[in-house]
C-alpha cells in the first residue's frame, strides 16, 4: 500500500487495450442464414418419394397409392440485448488507444473506445449465435453412435457411406471439439500416414476422408464424461439461422440512467432464431477418449 512505501515502487501504466487471443469460430459460416423481415413466420418443406410408378395392366384402372407431403416449419425470432453503461470520464480519456485502429491519430480517444466495445459486442453477437446452433447441433446427441480410437475410422466411413444420403454425403463437413481434433489427429492409416491430411486450399485447415473439420472450443463444445462429440453432415441442409436484422449498437448520454449517472449507454440488440429443416442431413458420434 502506498503507506508502507507503495510509493516508491516504480509503476508501469499502458493505457492501450490489450486483447486477449481467443479461438471464436462463427459456426454461421457452416448453417444456411435467413435474413427475415418479420418476427415470426414459416417454410414449407416437402417430402421426398420414396418409390416409383406402379405396374399397370392394359386398361386397368391407375392407382392413387403415392402423393406429395408438405411440412410446415416455425420460426419466432426472439431479442438478445445488453446495456454496457460507460463513463463520460472515460470517454473523455485522451491517454487511451486502440491496437486495431493505432494509425488512426486523428480519431477521438472517445472514438476509439467505442470502436472497442463495438468490437467486443461483435463478438458476443457471434457468441450468442453459436450457442443457438449449438443447441441444434446437441439434437443430434441422442441418436449418436458410439466409438473408440480403436474402431472411430470404421464408424465414421460406415456412417458417411450408410447414415447419410449420398448428396449430403458429398459436401458434408465435420465439427468436433479440441479433444475429438486432438483424438483424430493422432491416428494413422496402415501405411503410418496421419488420418488428417493438411487442406490444400488453407494454410491452416485439415481434411478428414477429403472433408473439411472445423475445430470449435471446448468451452463451446464441451467433452461430457469423456465423449468427443463429432458432428458431421451438410448444415446448411440441416438447420436454418434466421436474423431478423443487423445487430444493432446505439449509445446515448440523456436517456436511460446515463443523465443521472454522467455516463453514455450503449446498447445492443440482436433478434434471432434457428430451426432445424431436415433431421437426416446430420449425424454425430460420440468419441471416447482416454
Amino acid at each position: 500500500v502506498e503507506a508502507d512505501g507503495g510509493l516508491l515502487v516504480p509503476q508501469d501504466i499502458q493505457t492501450r487495450i490489450n486483447e486477449l487471443r481467443r479461438s471464436l469460430v462463427p459456426l454461421s459460416d457452416l448453417f444456411a442464414v435467413e435474413n427475415v423481415s418479420f418476427l415470426s413466420g414459416s417454410r414449407v418443406v416437402d417430402t421426398a418419394p420414396n418409390k416409383g410408378f406402379t405396374k399397370i395392366d392394359e386398361m386397368a384402372e391407375i392407382p392413387q397409392d403415392d402423393k406429395p407431403a408438405f411440412r410446415k416449419i416455425a420460426y419466432k425470432v426472439e431479442d438478445y440485448a445488453l446495456i454496457l453503461p460507460v463513463s463520460n470520464d472515460l470517454l473523455r480519456e485522451r491517454g487511451i488507444s486502440v491496437p486495431e485502429f493505432s494509425t488512426m491519430l486523428s480519431l477521438q480517444a472517445q472514438m476509439l473506445l467505442l470502436l472497442a466495445i463495438g468490437i467486443f459486442l461483435t463478438k458476443k453477437q457471434i457468441i450468442t449465435e453459436n450457442n443457438l446452433l449449438v443447441t441444434k447441433l446437441a439434437a443430434l446427441d441422442e441418436s449418436a453412435t458410439a466409438a473408440t480410437t480403436a474402431n472411430v475410422v470404421e464408424t465414421l466411413k460406415k456412417a458417411l457411406n450408410v447414415t447419410l444420403d449420398p448428396a449430403i454425403s458429398a459436401t458434408a463437413h465435420f465439427v468436433t471439439n479440441q479433444d475429438g481434433f486432438n483424438a483424430l489427429d493422432q491416428l494413422v492409416d496402415g501405411n503410418k500416414r496421419p488420418l488428417l491430411q493438411p487442406d490444400p486450399t488453407g494454410s491452416t485447415g485439415k481434411l478428414l476422408f477429403g472433408r473439411g473439420i472445423t475445430v470449435v472450443s471446448n468451452g463451446i463444445l464441451k467433452t461430457a464424461t469423456s465423449k468427443a462429440p463429432i458432428y458431421f453432415g451438410d448444415f446448411t441442409q440441416y438447420a436454418t439461422l434466421f436474423r431478423r436484422q443487423p445487430l444493432e449498437i446505439a449509445s446515448t448520454d440523456i436517456g436511460g440512467n446515463a443523465w443521472k449517472t454522467n455516463s453514455t449507454e450503449v446498447r445492443a440488440i440482436t433478434r434471432l432464431d434457428a430451426q432445424v429443416f431436415d433431421t437426416e442431413a446430420a449425424a454425430a458420434v460420440s468419441l471416447t477418449i482416454a
